[in-house]
Parts: structure tokens; sequence; C-alpha cells
């Protein structure tokens, strides 16, 4: 199995109200890289964000199967949400 980790280094207001822009650091296939992804924090406290990844930088080379006919793009997008609790 392989771990993936992100440790944030900076956490700024962005430019809209309730969007935050965070930086840090992103491990994944042995690799760590730099990157940078917003986050937007809902009314209900449902906070979300979605960063993109692309596979090359880590190493990675992109799913290809029946022989070349069916390809995975190198940049995907990853999404998440967490609910704040309070």
């Amino acid at each position: 199995s392989t771990s993936i980790e992100f440790r944030s280094s900076t956490v700024e207001p962005g430019l809209e109200e309730g969007r935050m822009l965070v930086r840090g650091e992103l491990e994944l296939a042995g690799r760590r890289r730099p990157i940078q992804f917003e986050l937007a924090l809902a009314d209900d406290g449902l906070l979300f964000g979605t960063a993109t990844v692309k596979q090359s930088d880590w190493g990675i080379k992109p799913y290809s199967g029946l022989f070349g006919t069916l390809k995975v793009v190198d940049e995907v997008e990853v999404t998440g949400d967490a609910k704040l609790g309070g």
C-alpha cells in the first residue's frame, strides 16, 4: 500500500469571503512536492475543496489499459469535504 500525506505550511484568507488558500507539501508515491489549493466554508459548517494533481510530477505513470486504448489523463482532480464540529 502507498501512503498519502499532506502537511500545510500556510493558510491565508482567499480572495472571496468564506474561502482560504492552503499551501503545503503532498507526499505521494514516496515523493514530496509543493501543492496549493482553495478551501471553501459553507454556512452550515461544511468545508470543501479541490486540488489538481499531475501524476507524473510524483513519478506515477498514468494508467493505460486495453493495449493503450484506455488511458487516464495525467492531471486528476482530488476533492474532499469535512463537517466542522462545534
